[in-house]
């Protein structure tokens, strides 16, 4: 519930901070250098040659022709050659909510409106769906004669469908749909349809948006997780390249999409044979189309291409993910010609079944190239040797390890599947790998402590190596488990008996004496630690406070530029408190030191 709250708000941000922004309907340019014939005649007369990137102002079009003007020449063009260009999502400064309630009269913000009568077929036939919305609308005098941004309130009632007359669908300029299940179905074009499916974090399973969409689309705008169905036109359909996870979009669609622009670096779309598409822009030229016309992957948006049906490398990687074993990937590594370890097979089967598994920690792997990858990173795991700083903090009946420890500001602490890579090997054996993890990566295990004693659980015994890589980096640490045998028990348990070499008890170090204060800055409030124990304040990682009887606030030390006073930034370090300002049981977790209480 919360995260579709969240989503909610999300949507609020977007319909209610903006400015004004027309909308309209979409142009059109050549992707590439094409000649303008007199008609759409075998052999007609070539009036010019049009330049790739030359914008032209469309007349009407067919399946294979574009009916074109250019200046004041008119002609056709191939319709493989022209696409759409883009129109900005319509932005406002202020929304209003709209209310219907079956009359010719709607409210807007309280005041009454008539109903245009081109409009009122609309209205019947949506009567509930249109009970609550939020509008920039068109009026001319009291009368509402259609909508600049025509949005669905995102608390009001549940909608599921709703049904756009031709009169009505060229009176919207800009319609917006909430991250729920919804068919949209329009009988004529309809400017701009935009969705935002939960673009900022992963969905759960039950709140996955499916869109169907039957009709014809000038322009589609998506961001985040979502399933296209439906059947008709989409002119252009452009994906925001601003999620932070790794997603895949299933299209059950039967039409064509003019140009499929995808931004994202992290997405998938995959079709099936009953989707169509004209013209493509990817990240590389390895994007394909697969099945027969469908889309499965892309990276980098560079230029436009067509797309193409999946080829040689593609096709034994599809086949691949359909059953993963150790013959199968042996038989694509062969295939591909990718450079492996016959030892390390086993491995790479453990990585590929896990990272498809991985939901929006995943990777994603489309081509050769990114096989190789997967294969490059999972031999680097397997073959360090080297140790790096281990990151230790117990906490009641917790144990927390970090290969690393960065401090981190707002922006970056929101980007949360940042980092490459994170992997558990034991004896020798690949236990977890994740291929696009967070950005503060940390593991945790419940843990008992008896005497000099500690014991861990759900842990493999023997040597386990925690593996990081970020970037050109790869740290790791080593933890060392036993098996103790218990009377009367049928299990033994499991002992940590060293982290790098050295007794739990070597990072359980009393805390230094400190000073802590509220500081008051702007709209934020903070706690500042003070400490000449370096070392301490360089390891803390996160506090807690009480802020009443039921709720705790707390968080991961700030970079934030603050005014600290007389205290020296060298020796202090702040965190920035959402729901306290003062220091009830101020709380203070620092790697390698027991918590320090401030009282």
């Amino acid at each position: 519930m919360y995260k579709k709250l969240f989503g909610f708000s999300l949507l609020f941000v977007v319909l209610f901070g903006m400015q004004s922004v027309e909308a309209a309907s979409p142009s059109y340019k050549t992707v590439q250098s094409t000649p303008l014939k007199a008609s759409t005649q075998k052999g007609a007369k070539t009036l010019m040659t049009v330049k790739t990137n030359t914008k032209v102002e469309l007349l009407s079009k067919t399946n294979s022709w574009a009916h074109v003007q250019i200046g004041k020449t008119k002609g056709y063009l191939s319709m493989r050659s022209v696409m759409p260009l883009e129109t900005p999502i319509a932005s406002y400064d202020r929304n209003e909510v709209m209310s219907y309630k079956g009359t010719d009269i709607v409210s807007i913000s309280g005041v009454s409106y008539k109903i245009d009568p081109v409009l009122k077929p609309f209205f019947q036939k949506n009567g509930t769906a249109l009970r609550s919305m939020i509008v920039v609308p068109k009026t001319s005098g009291r009368t509402l004669t259609g909508w600049k941004q025509l949005s669905f309130f995102p608390l009001s009632q549940p909608v599921e469908s709703i049904i756009i007359d031709k009169a009505a669908a060229s009176r919207i300029d800009s319609f917006y749909i909430p991250p729920t299940n919804f068919t949209l179905t329009t009988a004529g074009p309809l400017r701009q349809v935009v969705t935002e499916s939960y673009a900022h974090y992963p969905p759960l399973d039950v709140d996955r948006q499916t869109l169907t969409l039957n009709g014809q689309i000038e322009q589609l705008h998506t961001a985040g997780e979502v399933q296209i169905a439906g059947k008709g036109t989409i002119e252009r359909w452009d994906i925001s390249k601003d999620t932070e996870y790794s997603y895949e979009i299933p299209v059950r669609y039967t039409g064509e999409v003019g140009f499929l622009n995808i931004r994202n670096t992290d997405v998938v779309v995959r079709g099936t044979s009953t989707l169509k598409v004209r013209t493509v822009s990817a990240p590389t030229k390895t994007h394909v189309l697969g099945g027969k016309n469908g889309v499965i992957g892309s990276i980098k948006p560079s230029k436009t291409i067509r797309g193409k049906k999946m080829g040689k490398a593609e096709l034994a990687i599809d086949k691949m993910f359909s059953n993963v074993n150790e013959a199968s990937v042996t038989s694509t590594l062969d295939t591909l010609n990718i450079p492996y370890s016959t030892a390390r097979v086993g491995d790479y089967v453990t990585a590929l079944r896990q990272n498809e598994a991985a939901g929006p920690n995943k990777r994603l792997v489309n081509s050769a190239t990114d096989l190789k990858d997967i294969v490059r990173l999972v031999d680097t795991v397997m073959t360090t040797k080297q140790t790096t700083p281990a990151y230790v903090h117990t906490s009641d009946s917790q144990l927390k390890v970090q290969t690393f420890h960065d401090h981190v500001d707002n922006a970056s602490y929101s980007n949360q599947y940042a980092r490459a890579v994170t992997a558990m090997v034991t004896d020798g054996t690949l236990q977890t790998i994740r291929f696009k993890r967070p950005l503060l990566e940390k593991k945790e295990w419940y843990i008992s402590q008896e005497k000099d004693q500690v014991f861990i659980y759900d842990f493999p015994v023997g040597s386990t190596r925690l593996v990081t890589i970020d970037g050109n980096t790869t740290r790791s640490l080593v933890m060392e488990t036993k098996a103790v045998e218990r009377p009367n028990y049928a299990e033994s348990r499991i002992e940590l008996v060293s982290i790098n070499d050295k007794p739990l008890s070597a990072y359980q170090q009393e805390p230094p004496v400190y000073e802590a204060k509220v500081i008051e800055s702007g709209h934020r409030t903070y706690v500042a630690i003070r400490s000449s124990d370096k070392e301490w304040l360089r390891n803390i990682h996160f506090f807690t406070v009480d802020v009443n009887a039921n709720y705790r606030d707390g968080g991961p030390v700030s970079t934030d530029k603050i005014n600290l006073g007389s205290w020296k930034s060298s020796e202090t370090v702040i965190f920035e408190m959402y729901g306290a300002k003062r220091l009830n049981n101020l709380t203070i977790q620092s790697f390698g030191y027991k918590d320090a209480v401030y009282k």
